[in-house]
């Protein structure tokens, strides 16, 4: 039976996240609205794993996806796209380019969406994320009081401790020598999940 593309994995993945959240899978059209594609698009990528024997579809249901393995089908390690680098410190221009993939444990991601960045500067080091480190991002576009996030401002992108003010948006650092961005104009790109160290 053929493998399944890194698309159908992150399909499968995202169908068995689900059933695991909700107790009941998503309908063919919340997997398109996930992946931003076409409904026919995320119904030919249910089609296809169904023809490689991981999804039962069930005829006239909208919520008729049956994972065939019982359990979760995952692998123990996943590449990650590794997008550049982010500031721990002052915002830098970040180097959109793909840099390359990085290995990383499956539980660590499980169904999110993420990418890798490498963090550059020392201004998050009071929360144990130093120079060098490869940042595990979820992609995520909106994000809690408290969570350290990936903060596009400008062309510029910056790891940080996001809190949302009355009217504005203040970005911590986790190094008392670095003062508190406040703006009005940020875009919140993904939300740390973990850290790879290599020493």
């Amino acid at each position: 039976m053929k493998s399944l593309t890194q698309r159908q994995q992150e399909v499968l993945d995202f169908i068995a996240g689900f059933v695991e959240d909700h107790a009941y899978p998503p309908t063919i059209r919340e997997i398109a609205d996930r992946f931003d594609i076409s409904v026919k698009g995320a119904y030919d990528h249910v089609k296809a794993l169904e023809k490689k024997g991981k999804l039962k579809l069930g005829e006239n249901r909208s919520r008729a996806l049956e994972i065939v393995a019982k359990e979760r089908p995952e692998r123990s390690v996943i590449d990650l796209p590794l997008l550049g680098a982010v500031a721990a410190g002052k915002p830098i221009l970040a180097d959109e380019n793909f840099a390359g993939t990085v290995p990383v444990p499956a539980e660590l991601v499980r169904h999110a969406p993420c990418f890798a960045l490498t963090v550059r500067g020392d201004s998050m080091k009071d929360a144990g994320i130093f120079n060098g480190d490869i940042a595990i991002i979820e992609e995520r576009q909106s994000a809690d009081n408290g969570e350290i996030v990936v903060a596009m401002l400008d062309d510029s992108v910056t790891l940080k401790r996001f809190f949302r003010e009355n009217n504005r948006v203040k970005l911590v650092a986790e190094n008392a020598a670095y003062s508190p961005i406040y703006t009005q104009d940020v875009r919140i790109v993904g939300r740390l999940r973990g850290l790879i160290r290599k020493y």
